[in-house]
C-alpha cells in the first residue's frame, strides 16, 4: 500500500504539522457532576476559571468577557446521555460542530476573544498520536523507570523501592535493559 520509506520507523527530522492537545488549557464535563448539576438554583451560577468567566445554567454555559459580565460573548450547551442508577452525564455540545465532546478547549483569538472548541474544529492531535515505534520504546521505558522511582538509566543491584518485591524488581530491571536494546536498534545515535 505505502511506497518506499512508508512504515514505522525513527524519522528525527520529520516536520510535525498539528499541534497538541497538551498545549491548550481545557474544560472538561467530568468537572460538573449530575448530583450537583441537579442541586444549581435556575438563576446562575458565577465561575471564573483562566481569565474567562462563566455562568453556570442546568443546561448551559455563558461565557461572558473578561472585564465586563454584562457583555455575553456566546453559550455552550449541555447534551444528557444516560447513566447508570438513574443518573445522567453531562457532555459539552461544541458551539462550532456541534458535536457532543467531554473537553473543550481554550483559544483566544483576536484582541484576547476566549473561544472554546474540541479538539477536531481546532485540528490538534494527541502527542501520543505522533510517536514512532522508536519513540513509543523510549517512551515505555522511561515510564518503567520512573516506576521505580529514579530519574537515570543507571538504576543500582540493591535500589528497589521500599515495599516492592524483589521478582518484581528484576523483571522491572530486565525489562528496561531490553527496552534499551530495542530503542538503540531504532536510533543508535539518539541514545
Amino acid at each position: 500500500m505505502g511506497g518506499i520509506g512508508s512504515g514505522t520507523g525513527i524519522r528525527p527530522n520529520r516536520k510535525r504539522t498539528k499541534q497538541f492537545v497538551e498545549a491548550f488549557p481545557q474544560i472538561d464535563s467530568s468537572d460538573f457532576p449530575f448530583s450537583s448539576m441537579r442541586l444549581l438554583p435556575k438563576k446562575a451560577c458565577q465561575l471564573s476559571t483562566r481569565g474567562v468567566n462563566f455562568q453556570i445554567y442546568p443546561d448551559r454555559l455563558l461565557i461572558f468577557q473578561e472585564t465586563s459580565p454584562a457583555v455575553l460573548l456566546y453559550e455552550i450547551f449541555f447534551s444528557l446521555t444516560p447513566a447508570h442508577y438513574g443518573n445522567q452525564r453531562y457532555w459539552f455540545k461544541c458551539p462550532k460542530c456541534n458535536h457532543r465532546r467531554r473537553k473543550l478547549l481554550l483559544v483566544h483569538i483576536d484582541d484576547g476573544f476566549p473561544l472554546f472548541l474540541c479538539r477536531c474544529c481546532l485540528n490538534l492531535v494527541y502527542q501520543s498520536q505522533n510517536r514512532t515505534q522508536g519513540d513509543q520504546i523510549i517512551h515505555k521505558k522511561w515510564t518503567l523507570i520512573q516506576k521505580l522511582g529514579w530519574n537515570s538509566e543507571c538504576i543500582p543491584n540493591k535500589a528497589k523501592p521500599k515495599g516492592m518485591h524483589w521478582k518484581t524488581f528484576n523483571i522491572f530491571r530486565e525489562q528496561v535493559d531490553w527496552l534499551h536494546e530495542k530503542a538503540f536498534q531504532f536510533a543508535p545515535n539518539f541514545l
